[in-house]
C-alpha cells in the first residue's frame, strides 16, 4: 500500500473526474481552504488495486498560498506500518522523522519532501513539496492524512497543517 505514491499523484492532479467513495473524514478544514475534488479523485484512482478498497478520499487547500491536505481511508490485506513504509520507500521522496508503532496496528508519522519534477526548458521552475503524513492502521484499515506545501508560502501553511493533522483520530 504505497500511500505516499498517492500524495505524489495528488501533487500532479489536475482536471480528472470520477465518482468519489462515500466515506467522509469529518475533519475541520482550515479557514480559507477549499475542497479540491480533482486531487481527491486522483488519489482515489491511484489507490485502487488488488485487494484494496477505497472507503473515502477528500482533498482541500489554499492554492494561492500553496497549502494542501489529503485524507484517504483504505481497507485491504496487509494493512500495516511496514506496508506503509515499504510503499513510501518505492517513491521518489525523501523521508525523515519516521515514527511507527511497535505492533501491526497504530500510528505511522513522518515528514516528506518530493523532488522537483524535471521541467521543460520553456516551463517555469519546478516545484518541490514538503509535508507531513500520519497514517492510522487498525484491523485491516488505513486512514491517512497528509498536509504539504509548495515553495510559495511554506511558513504560512505550517500552522493550518499542524491543526489539520491533529484532527486525525
Amino acid at each position: 500500500m504505497a500511500l505516499l505514491r498517492l500524495i505524489v499523484f495528488a501533487l500532479a492532479a489536475c482536471g480528472q473526474a470520477g465518482a468519489q467513495p462515500s466515506a467522509t473524514s469529518g475533519l475541520s478544514v482550515p479557514a480559507g481552504w477549499i475542497a479540491i475534488p480533482e486531487i481527491a479523485t486522483a488519489v482515489t484512482t491511484a489507490a485502487k488495486g488488488d485487494g484494496i478498497t477505497v472507503d473515502g478520499a477528500e482533498a482541500w487547500g489554499e492554492p494561492a498560498r500553496g497549502c494542501y491536505g489529503v485524507w484517504l481511508a483504505l481497507t485491504g490485506e496487509g494493512a500495516s506500518a511496514e506496508q506503509v513504509l515499504a510503499g513510501i520507500a518505492q517513491q521518489p521522496v525523501t523521508t525523515s522523522n519516521i515514527v511507527k508503532p511497535e505492533g501491526a496496528d497504530g500510528l505511522v508519522t513522518l515528514s516528506f519532501e518530493t523532488p522537483a519534477p524535471a521541467a521543460a526548458a520553456t516551463a517555469p521552475a519546478a516545484t518541490t513539496y514538503r509535508g507531513r503524513l500520519r497514517a492510522r492502521i487498525a484491523a485491516g484499515k488505513i486512514t491517512m492524512l497528509a498536509c504539504f506545501a509548495n515553495d510559495r508560502e511554506p511558513t504560512t501553511c505550517e500552522g493550518p497543517c499542524t491543526t489539520l493533522l491533529g484532527g486525525l483520530p
